[in-house]
């Protein structure tokens, strides 16, 4: 069995990462205030269950990125939080 570690990885939730059609281009809408996400293109590492590992650019862990109603949006998109 070979196990792959890595430290200091950084991960996201697969549902914060988007991609285009054919899985070559990637990204996620990052928020850059309280009601506005930009796009940002991301290079993706490892899989591993329910999340996925950025290579690059480097996120800072008070960095915040859309969940859900992510996909389509434009880059600079204004937004509305709405808590469930």
């Amino acid at each position: 069995m070979i196990k792959t570690e890595k430290t200091n990885a950084v991960s996201l939730p697969k549902q914060s990462v988007l991609s285009d059609e054919t899985q070559t281009n990637f990204w996620v809408m990052k928020l850059i205030d309280d009601s506005t996400a930009a796009k940002v293109p991301v290079t993706k590492g490892l899989e591993i269950n329910d999340r996925i590992e950025i290579i690059s650019p480097k996120f800072l862990t008070s960095d915040k990125f859309l969940l859900t109603g992510n996909y389509g949006l434009a880059d600079t998109a204004r937004i509305k939080i709405v808590e469930q």
